[in-house]
C-alpha cells in the first residue's frame, strides 16, 4: 500500500503553521532561512551549510525568488550562453538572466559573470536596494557608503553583523532579504506588499501567497500520482527526505512552488459531540478535542442521516491545522498513542442513577491532548506514562513502564546513537508534573541524552525510533521572565523583628535580648538578599558583580534557609521563632513574562533575587519551583547566538528582550536596540537540562 514518489527531495526546514512571521523574528535566522527555502531562494544543500559563503550565482537566485519574477523561472528552459563563464545549462543561468536584465546585478567588462565569486556585504545590499526600486544616483554619497547607510536606514542590516568588505554567509543573506520585506521600497510602501504578502504592524503574512496555489486536502489511496516532481516536501510540518506516501496519509501540493505537504496525524476515539447539528455537522469532538470537518464528504460520514455521529468509534485523518480531511471506521481505525497524564478528574453523573465518571487527559507524542473515560477505581497520577488504545469496541488507558535509550543526536538530527530516527519521529518533552510539549528533532541536534533523559521510546517496522518521550531535556517547559519585585521577602523579617523589639515583659523576663538578635538577623538577611535590580544590572555591567559571585550566591537553593536557621539556632528566646516565621510564609513574585507583568503568589520562599528567573508550573498553573538564571554580559549578538567573554551561547527561539530604564522593564526587540548605546545582559538556564543552557532573557541597559 505504498507508492514511492521518484524525486530527489531536498531537506528543508519550515513549519506551515508558522506562515505568519513577526517582524521580531527578523532577528531569528531560523525564520529567515525557513522563508528563503519556502520561496526556493535556497535549497537543502545551502540550508545544511548556512555558514558557507554566498556566491554571485546564489545571490542572483535569491534576488529572483524575492521578486515578482519568481514563478516565471521554470518557463525559461535552457537558455543560450549568457556570459563566458556561465553556460545556459548552468542551474543559475535563468536567475542570472533575470537579475541582469532588470539591472539588479551586472557582469564584468571582460564578458564574465564570475558566478562562484563570494558576495560582500556592499554587493548584496546594493543589489537588494535595486530590487526594491532605489536608484543608486539618488543616494547620498558614493559607493559603498551610500548603499550601506541606506541599508541601515531601512533596517536591512538588522542582526547582520558584517562590515564593508566582509563576505556574507547564507544565514546572513537570508536575513537581509527577510528584513527587506518589511522595509519601505522606493514606492514608499513595504516591499513585501509588492510580492503579494500582507504587511501590517511590522508583520509579514506569507500565507496569502503560499496558500493561493495550494491544492488539497487529498487522502492517499493505494497509489498516488502527482502532476509534478516535487523539489520540497514537508511531513507533519517538518522537513522530510522521505518520498513515501502511505495509505490514509493526508496530502496537499503546490505546483508553482513544487512543494508537497504530507500529514500522518490521527485523532482516534469515540465521538462525544457534533456541532451544530447531528444531521449537518461541521465539527466533531473526539477524545475531548473538537475538530473541524474539512469537506462536505467528511461531514456526510459523520451525519446522523448516514448512521454516524455520537457514540461511533472513529479515526480522523488530520491535515493542516488539524482539520479532519477523512474518517476511517472499523478495524482499520485501530490506533495506539503514547503520552503523559496531565490531569485525572472525577465528576458525578446521574443519567442512570448516581455514579462517578473519571476522565484522564493525556498529552500524546503527536502534540494532541486526548481525554478518555476510564474506570473510576483506577488511579492515574499526573506525570505517569500511559498508552491509549483505540479499537472498534472503544478506548482504554494503561500505565507503561519506562523504556530507556541513550546516545548523541547527530548533527542532522537523524539518529540517536546507533538508532536511526524515523523521518516523522514524534518527540515529547515532559516533567514529573505532567507538563509536556512537542520537540522538533533539530532542537536536539548535537546533544547527548542519558538514560535518565529518556522515559520511553517506540520503533517502527524498520527499527527506527518513531516516538520519543523525554524527561525535561530542553528546559523549554519552564516559564522564563525577569523578576521585578518580591513582596513579603525582607519586609516579613523586618516586621517580625520590630514586633519583637517592643520589649514586652512576661513576669520578670523581658525579650530585649531576643529582639536584638531578631533585628540582627533581619539585617543579615537584607545583606544576603543582594542586590536591587538596578544594583545587579549595573554591577554586572561594570564588573563589580561577576558571574562566579552570582553563582555562589544563588547556586544552592538551600543557602538562604540554611543561613537563617544557623543564625536562629544561636538564639533561644525569639530569634529562631522569627526565622521560622520568615521561612514558613510565602511571597509575591512580580515578574515580566513575555512582556506582560505577572505576579506569582507562593506559600514558599524561593532563592531568586533579581534578574532572569525560571518558574516551574504544574498543569494547573501552580508554582512548583523557581530557579535563578545565570547572567552573562554580552559582547556580540549574532543571528541565533551571542558571544560573552569569548564564549558562544545559543539564544532560545522564544528569547525575551527587555529594556531596563528608570527603574522599570520595558518589552522590546533586538532590532530596536542600538548596541552602541546599550550594554546587554543575557540570562541563561543552568540547572541541568541536557538540551538547555540557552539565553532565555536579554536585558538592555542604557549606558548614556
Amino acid at each position: 500500500m505504498k507508492k514511492r514518489i521518484l524525486a530527489f527531495l531536498l531537506a528543508v526546514s519550515i513549519a506551515v503553521s508558522m506562515l505568519v512571521l513577526p517582524a521580531s523574528a527578523a532577528g531569528n535566522a531560523n525564520t529567515a532561512v525557513q522563508l528563503s527555502v519556502t520561496l526556493n531562494a535556497m535549497d537543502g544543500s545551502q540550508q545544511a551549510a548556512l555558514n558557507a559563503v554566498v556566491t554571485r550565482g546564489a545571490l542572483a537566485r535569491m534576488l529572483v525568488s524575492y521578486s515578482t519574477y519568481r514563478e516565471s523561472v521554470g518557463s525559461q528552459g535552457t537558455v543560450g550562453t549568457l556570459f563566458t563563464d556561465l553556460p545556459g545549462t548552468s542551474p543559475y543561468a535563468p536567475y542570472v538572466r533575470i537579475a541582469v536584465q532588470n539591472g539588479w546585478m551586472n557582469g564584468y567588462t571582460d564578458g564574465s559573470f564570475r558566478p562562484d565569486n563570494a558576495v560582500t556585504l556592499e554587493e548584496a545590499v546594493t543589489a537588494i536596494l535595486k530590487l526594491m526600486g532605489y536608484k543608486m544616483t539618488d543616494l547620498s554619497g558614493s559607493f559603498p557608503n551610500a548603499q550601506l547607510n541606506k541599508a541601515s536606514e531601512l533596517g536591512l542590516r538588522n542582526q547582520v553583523d558584517r562590515s564593508q568588505g566582509e563576505v556574507l554567509n547564507y544565514e546572513e543573506c537570508a536575513l537581509l532579504f527577510y528584513n527587506a520585506l518589511t522595509a519601505n521600497a522606493a514606492s514608499g510602501s513595504a516591499y513585501g506588499s509588492s510580492l503579494g504578502f500582507t504587511v501590517s504592524n511590522g508583520q509579514v503574512d506569507t500565507s496569502s501567497v503560499m496558500l493561493k496555489s495550494l491544492k488539497g486536502p487529498f487522502v492517499a489511496g493505494d497509489t498516488v500520482q502527482l502532476p509534478f516532481v516535487p523539489k520540497m516536501v514537508y511531513r507533519n510540518d517538518k522537513a522530510s527526505e522521505s518520498a513515501e506516501l502511505n495509505k490514509y496519509d493526508v496530502y496537499y501540493y503546490s505546483e508553482s512552488l513544487q512543494t508537497l505537504w504530507v500529514y500522518t496525524r490521527r485523532a482516534a476515539g469515540r465521538i462525544t459531540a457534533v456541532s451544530p447539528s447531528a444531521s449537518a455537522p461541521t465539527s466533531v469532538t473526539v477524545a475531548g478535542t473538537s475538530y473541524t470537518l474539512g469537506s462536505s464528504a467528511v461531514a456526510s460520514q459523520v451525519s446522523s442521516l448516514n448512521g454516524g455521529g455520537v457514540g461511533e468509534v472513529v479515526t480522523l485523518l488530520l491535515g493542516m491545522n488539524n482539520e479532519a480531511a477523512g474518517i476511517v471506521t472499523g478495524e482499520e481505525a485501530d490506533s495506539v498513542f503514547y503520552g503523559v497524564v496531565q490531569t485525572a478528574t472525577r465528576s458525578l453523573v446521574e443519567e442512570n442513577g448516581a455514579d462517578v465518571l473519571q476522565k484522564v487527559s493525556v498529552m500524546c507524542t503527536d502534540g494532541i491532548a486526548r481525554t478518555v473515560n476510564v474506570d473510576k477505581s483506577l488511579n492515574f497520577p499526573q506525570g505517569w506514562l500511559v498508552e491509549i488504545k483505540v479499537t472498534p469496541e472503544g478506548e482504554s488507558v494503561e500505565h507503561i513502564d519506562d523504556r530507556r535509550v541513550n546516545g548523541t543526536i547527530n548533527t542532522n538530527a537523524t539518529a540517536l546513537g546507533a538508532a536511526a530516527l524515523a523521518d516523522d519521529v514524534e518527540i515529547l518533552d515532559t516533567t514529573s508534573e505532567g507538563v509536556a510539549g512537542t520537540v522538533r528533532p533539530s532542537r536536539l541536534s548535537g546533544g547527548t541524552l542519558s538514560d535518565a533523559d529518556v522515559r520511553y521510546y517506540t520503533t517502527n517496522e524498520n527499527g527506527q525510533i518513531d516516538r520519543l518521550i523525554l524527561n525535561d531535556v530542553t528546559g523549554d517547559l519552564w516559564t522564563y521572565g525577569v523578576l521585578d519585585d518580591v513582596k513579603n521577602l525582607i519586609n516579613n523579617v523586618t516586621s517580625s523583628s520590630s514586633t519583637t523589639s517592643t520589649g514586652t515583659t512576661t513576669g520578670t523576663t523581658t525579650s530585649t535580648s531576643s529582639s536584638t538578635d531578631a533585628a540582627s538577623i533581619a539585617g543579615d538577611v537584607a545583606e544576603i538578599v543582594l542586590p536591587s535590580t538596578g544594583d545587579l544590572l549595573w554591577g554586572l555591567v561594570d564588573g563589580s558583580i561577576g558571574s562566579s559571585v552570582w553563582e555562589s550566591v544563588t547556586g544552592s537553593t538551600d543557602k538562604l534557609a540554611s543561613y537563617l536557621l544557623k543564625l536562629g539556632a544561636a538564639n533561644t528566646s525569639g530569634g529562631l521563632s522569627t526565622v521560622l516565621n520568615y521561612l514558613g510564609s510565602g511571597a509575591d513574585y512580580v515578574c515580566y513574562v513575555n512582556g506582560k507583568q505577572t505576579t506569582y503568589k507562593t506559600s514558599t520562599k524561593y532563592p531568586v533575587l533579581a534578574g532572569g528567573i525560571a518558574v516551574g508550573l504544574s498543569t494547573s498553573g501552580k508554582v512548583k519551583s523557581m530557579r535563578q538564571l545565570m547572567p552573562a554580559v554580552i559582547d556580540k549578538v549574532g543571528a541565533a547566538s551571542v558571544m560573552s567573554g569569548g564564549k558562544k551561547d545559543e539564544t532560545a527561539d522564544d528569547m525575551q528582550v527587555y529594556l531596563w530604564s528608570n527603574g522599570q522593564y520595558f518589552a522590546t526587540s533586538l532590532p530596536k536596540i542600538n548596541t552602541e548605546d546599550y550594554k546587554l545582559i543575557g540570562w541563561y538556564d543552568n540547572f541541568g537540562c541536557s538540551g538547555g543552557r540557552k539565553i532565555r532573557i536579554l536585558v538592555a541597559v542604557k549606558t548614556n
